[in-house]
């Protein structure tokens, strides 16, 4: 089949499953889970028919990457993980060198019965080397828990650590704790997030404080020859998460389970996040679509270079020009070009200083392209 930038599906894809689950929800939280554990058993069969549903739409495409997500997928009993997984075996073609990830907290009980599952890529949830900020938040594990699970989960998988900077009572030595750990162990992936910002160019002190935390720990792991390929993702010798670089390629994948998202030719879709709602469609055996359209060449254009210039690598002039015949971006971004944007060979792409203020970038870029819409 063509790439997905021609409207049609590619011949492998990516299966995103949601597991909306966790036994405690940590203060910063914005996902869509859920404490009552009560529905676990209901929704899983859900997931499955949505499962069952998609693998008729989609007979011929081979799975390239699966990814557990949540929530907390390492709260729920393992048996329904193994269920789910013995379910997309049946219904879907898997490529021979399937990546499969599954988030974890730092003390899953279960950590090393994923190998049984073939998965091959942990990320555990460290969030800061500091016990004082994980109480604060009401994260379930310490930093020792962190330490048993990591060890597992090396022992069969390539390992991603999240951390996030930000957290409330964050302080120089938790950075200083969290270089350490990196440092230490050399995980093959590391993940920085920002709790709360839309950009680095705060204003207060407090935040002033949280951009010098960021940028130390940032240079800190590129210092160790970390590749920062994403704005905050790092990866080891090229230990890409293959599944994340197709939402940032804006390649093809299905969304599963509520509040699930996919991207599959020139289809957007996202799930319905209400828990009860997303049951009874899939009981009904109907898809829980919230929202379902099939973007235009200005929607696609918009989306390929909004995700595609949080990579490193940009994203391909040539690319977009089969989207827009007559997009131009030296003309387009003129002012932006040499501080927060480049073309290097045939890409565009953020400078680092572009990633550092990457939201007002990204909301600059799309705002342009509109007019240039608007102007054609």
């Amino acid at each position: 089949m063509e790439s997905s930038s021609s409207g049609s599906v590619s011949d492998e894809v990516g299966l995103y499953l949601h597991v909306p689950f966790c036994r405690s929800r940590c203060t910063y939280c914005d996902f869509v889970s859920f404490t009552d554990f009560s529905w676990v058993e209901e929704y899983f069969r859900a997931l499955w028919k949505e499962i069952e549903l998609w693998s008729r739409f989609l007979p011929k495409v081979r799975v390239g990457t699966i990814y557990i997500g949540g929530g907390s997928p390492s709260d729920v009993p393992f048996e329904l993980l193994e269920k789910t997984l013995e379910r997309i075996r049946r219904m879907f073609l898997i490529a021979d060198d399937f990546e499969f990830t599954i988030e974890v907290n730092p003390n899953c009980e279960f950590v090393e019965r994923l190998e049984s599952l073939s998965v091959n890529r942990v990320s555990i949830g460290l969030q800061a080397a500091d016990d004082e900020v994980l109480k604060r938040v009401k994260r379930r594990h310490s930093v020792d828990d962190f330490f048993r699970t990591y060890e597992i989960a090396k022992s069969f998988a390539k390992v991603n650590v999240d951390f996030i900077v930000g957290l409330p009572t964050e302080s120089d030595r938790t950075i200083e704790n969290d270089v350490r750990i990196v440092e230490m162990l050399k995980p093959d992936h590391v993940s920085i997030y920002l709790l709360e910002t839309h950009e680095i160019e705060l204003k207060t002190s407090v935040d002033q404080v949280v951009e010098d935390h960021y940028g130390r720990f940032v240079e800190a792991v590129k210092a160790m020859g970390y590749h920062r390929y994403e704005i905050s993702n790092f990866a080891l010798n090229g230990s890409f998460c293959r599944h994340n670089l197709k939402y940032w390629r804006n390649q093809d994948y299905v969304g599963l389970g509520v509040a699930a998202g996919g991207h599959l030719g020139r289809i957007r879709y996202v799930n319905s996040s209400r828990l009860d709602e997303y049951i009874t469609k899939l009981k009904n055996e109907d898809f829980a679509f919230d929202h379902f359209s099939k973007n235009d060449d200005l929607q696609e254009l918009k989306e390929t270079i909004f995700m595609g210039l949080r990579l490193s690598e940009g994203v391909s002039v040539e690319r977009l020009r089969r989207l827009w015949r007559t997009f131009d971006p030296e003309e387009l971004f003129s002012d932006l070009l040499g501080e927060f944007l480049e073309i290097k060979g045939e890409s565009l792409r953020m400078t680092e200083r572009g990633f550092d203020l990457s939201a007002r970038v990204l909301a600059d870029v799309i705002d342009r392209i509109s007019l240039m819409a608007v102007g054609r």
